[in-house]
Formats: structure tokens, sequence, C-alpha cells
């Protein structure tokens, strides 16, 4: 028999994600006590609490004082080495998702932020917004607006599920720049209505501007932080 040379700590962090991958433990599930975990692996206390943190600082359990130690509930992991895609990116996470369409119209600026940033005072504009919702929990509203003069008669309704860029890449625009912003956000009422939070949820809003030789498109998305991770990847030279 093989000798398993993996720290114990190791072990019991790798059977909890593995029972979390074959679902015998779902999110929101009590993980079994440290002294339990003690008597099952036969560790220290303090091996267990070293796999609990581990498991802890990695996102996939959480911690309640007082209550008990629980599956963490999936989050959606965003790479922001470029722009943010929710239609790119859930190709990349584990989960149910689902795009609801709440409105698919032609509209003029409803800001003076918008109309600066798209730098088009009184014209047209299509207007997309969308509630995207994982696992059936609403976690991100986003409302894009695109200048209409673009696209005139080409801009298909069914855009409205799938991914922008998929269709400004087929106009054969290849490269994008832009700016996009993240600050912490509490909702309006009927934001706060869609995402099923109450107005004093702490939020965030992030909004990005993309341009190829002009502006084409400015978006507005508002997060459940709590359901969504966002990871970059950074680098200096010294």
């Amino acid at each position: 028999m093989i000798k398993d040379k993996r720290p114990r700590y190791v072990v019991i962090m790798e059977n909890v994600q593995q029972m979390i991958k074959d679902k015998s433990l779902k999110p929101k599930d009590k993980l079994p006590t440290e002294p339990e975990l003690m008597k099952e692996y036969g560790v220290s206390r303090a091996t267990v609490r070293q796999a609990m943190q581990e498991l802890e600082n990695d996102g996939i359990i959480e911690k309640i004082h007082g209550v008990g130690t629980f599956v963490a509930e999936r989050k959606m992991k965003i790479q922001m080495q470029g722009f943010f895609s929710f239609s790119e990116e859930v190709k990349n996470n584990p989960g149910k998702y689902h795009t609801e369409v709440l409105s698919f119209k032609k509209t003029s600026p409803v800001s003076k932020v918008i109309y600066e940033a798209l730098e088009c005072e009184e014209c047209e504009l299509i207007e997309i917004k969308r509630l995207r919702s994982i696992d059936g929990e609403p976690v991100l509203l986003e409302i894009t607006y695109i200048p209409a003069t673009l696209y005139p008669d080409k801009l298909p309704r069914t855009v409205q599920f799938e991914s922008i860029y998929d269709f400004i890449r087929s106009l054969g625009i290849k490269k994008l720049k832009g700016i996009e912003k993240l600050v912490p956000y509490h909702p309006s009422a009927e934001e706060a209505k869609y995402l099923q939070v109450d107005k004093k949820t702490d939020l965030l809003k992030f909004t990005r501007l993309l341009k190829d030789k002009q502006p084409v498109e400015y978006s507005v998305s508002i997060l459940k932080p709590g359901k969504i991770s966002i990871q970059t990847q950074i680098e200096r030279t010294l």
C-alpha cells in the first residue's frame, strides 16, 4: 500500500473540494465541526483549522461566527485582462446562467454623462437592458447604449441574448480601446427590485466606454459583489 505523502491539511482540503465537485456537498451545506474532522482524519485542531482557513481564503467555504462553517455559494469569476463580457465569462464558469431582456429599444441620451461619453447630445441610441442570473439568483443588471447611426438596420434582436462583441466583430472591427470604472454603489428602488436587494445594500457599479474611431458602446453594470469574484493580472518592471 502506497502511503499518502500529502500534508494532512491538504488531504482535508482536497476531500472537501471533491465532495463539492461531485455534489455530495452543495452551496449552503454545513460542514462537520472541528472535533468531528479531527476524529475523522486523526489530526490536530491546528491541522483542521489550517485546512479550513485555506478553503475560506479561496472562497470555497464561509464561516459564520457562532453558527458554523458552510459551503460558500458559487461565485462567477471575472478575469479583468480585457473588456468584461458576461456572455463570454460564463463559458469559463460552472453553473446555470440566464439572461432576461428587460428592454430593447431606441431612445435618446438620458443623461449628460451618456451623451458626453458617446459624443452625441441629440443622437438616437439603442438601449439594451438585461438582467443576468446565476443558479436562479439575479446578480447583475446591465444597461448598454449603442449609437444607432453606427448600426443602421443591422443590429439583430438576437444580440439581446448574445455577446455584443460578437456582433461588433462581425462588422469588421478588430480592436477597441476604452475606459472602465468600478465604484461602490447603492441601487435605486427600481435597480434594487430587479436584483432583489434592499436599497441600502452595498453593490458595485461598473461603467465602460469603448471606442473604435468613434464611440461604439457605453454600458453600466450593477453587480452583487457577494456573487461575483473579480480577478486581475498585474505586472510591474522594477
